[in-house]
């Protein structure tokens, strides 16, 4: 006979997201019940933590390269796959211990190691347990797009959630799409001395600013990754020892023929959602995700969506915050009231790129006054301390200071974008920033001067120079 389960919230999915709706409940004191059919951890323990550990290898190999400039040499250096997978591998382990099952019951949560499906509007049946819950939440993350470009199916591919299994160095790696994640990967194996040549029939970096994306493709071009976007790929074939893509266009045939030891799929991922039963709950989907409102209920008001589950961007901070969302929803049985979350991007290449808010067409398209600041890291002291100056922060804001939004391409982009996301988040003025004195040296110090370009020379308002000019007069 089936066990039957009637916790007050039934979370489907053991990513990010849903580990964190399940814990806030379980901290709450309300019964829950975790339902994962594979590990815990989800993309972020398969995917985007290994793909930080290895590029975290890279960068260090990197930095010790440079050492000559700064006049320090030693030893040739080499690269040990064996050691770069025992630490990608280490790394894995340690965050897969902070949620594991065992963990997640000691603070109250019910796991149920197996595949949910919705059997009816209110139920859900998992293995042998039947879940009868007040409330569900979907966040069964996403899966590897397939793609039917021509002779892809012929060949063996790597995903970005197998790619880190193999110990082994790879010769040559063909990478299909040339977004964040595919060039992130290329540029850190190219730099761990696998040959890299990225493919794509858009432009790379497309959905990012193209000023400061091209900043970014410069540097990895310079460093030998092959990129070769808005090509048109004719076909995938085996060739002896590994793979071929065959590539349109004119030109020498050598041109047209890539050849490579392994492929690895980098492109879009595709809701987990066509096995979960959503027919038989009632609620409304297609390939782009679960369709939700603005509380992130379905089209059954029982069941809440988030995460890779939901059209959106694949992101860590985004499902961080839907979780947030929901679990407030059903606790305090209203809508979340207040201003939406502003969440960063950042894409892990070297030099780092990372936006937050609008960038400036969408700005000018919204607001009649924009002002476009920058400020190049050449001009930071700590960057030319460093030999880090390749970069600069963008900052769009309205006349009266208002920031709209704000993009960082150099070293620790991330940390930089922190400040700004805080800023728009917080409704700061540009102004505020009169007040700030990061210590010296230090990057935050671009953040204050950029800042200060709003005002700068010939750009003081009338009035104020008015001030200036009567107080001069009279001495």
């Amino acid at each position: 006979m089936a066990e039957e389960e009637k916790p007050d919230i039934c979370v489907i999915g053991g990513g990010a997201a849903g580990i964190a709706v399940a814990t806030a409940a379980a901290q709450a004191g309300v019964p829950v019940v975790l339902v994962e059919k594979s590990a815990l951890g989800g993309a972020n323990l398969a995917m985007a933590l290994p793909a930080k550990a290895l590029i975290a290898a890279a960068d260090r190999f990197a930095d010790l390269r440079s050492g000559p400039a700064l006049g320090v040499t030693g030893a040739p250096l080499q690269v040990n796959f064996g050691k770069v997978h025992e630490h990608i591998q280490s790394v894995r382990e340690a965050a897969a211990a902070n949620i594991s099952a065992e963990r997640l019951s000691a603070l109250g949560v019910t796991v149920i190691n197996d595949a949910g499906r919705f059997t009816d509007e209110r139920t859900v049946v998992a293995g042998d347990r039947t879940i009868r819950a007040r409330r569900f939440v979907v966040a069964a993350g996403a899966t590897s797009q397939t793609s039917d470009l021509p002779g892809l199916d012929t060949v063996d591919t790597l995903t970005l959630r197998t790619i880190f299994d193999a110990p082994r160095k790879m010769t040559h790696l063909l990478v299909l799409g040339a977004g964040r994640r595919g060039l992130e990967l290329a540029q850190a194996y190219n730099r761990l001395g696998v040959d890299t040549t990225v493919i794509d029939q858009g432009p790379a970096l497309a959905e990012d600013d193209p000023e400061l994306a091209a900043l970014v493709l410069e540097r990895l071009r310079s460093e030998g990754v092959r990129i070769r976007d808005t090509a048109t790929i004719e076909g995938f074939a085996r060739r002896r020892g590994g793979i071929r893509v065959t590539l349109g266009g004119g030109g020498d045939a050598d041109d047209l023929a890539v050849d490579g030891s392994h492929l690895l799929l980098a492109g879009d991922d595709s809701p987990a959602v066509d096995d979960l039963g959503l027919d038989n709950a009632g609620i409304t989907y297609d390939p782009n995700g679960i369709q939700v409102d603005k509380t992130l209920r379905t089209t059954n008001r029982r069941v809440y969506a988030i995460g890779d589950s939901v059209a959106g961007p694949n992101a860590e901070n985004r499902a961080a915050s839907q979780a947030q969302q929901a679990v407030r929803s059903i606790l305090f049985r209203r809508a979340t009231r207040g201003k939406a979350a502003v969440l960063a991007s950042l894409a892990l290449t070297d030099p780092g790129l990372a936006a937050v808010g609008l960038d400036d067409g969408a700005a000018r398209g919204a607001y009649k006054d924009v002002r476009v600041l920058r400020l190049p890291f050449t001009e930071n002291d700590l960057a030319q301390a460093e030999r880090t100056t390749m970069g600069m922060i963008k900052v769009i804001a309205t006349r009266g200071g208002q920031i709209l939004g704000a993009a960082a391409v150099g070293r620790q982009a991330g940390e930089t974008i922190g400040l700004w996301s805080l800023a728009i988040a917080g409704r700061f003025n540009l102004r505020t920033f009169e007040s700030f004195h990061p210590p010296y040296p230090s990057r935050a110090e671009a953040t204050r001067r950029i800042a200060a370009a709003l005002d700068g020379p010939g750009l003081t308002p009338l009035w104020q120079r008015r001030i200036i000019e009567l107080l001069r007069k009279l001495g």
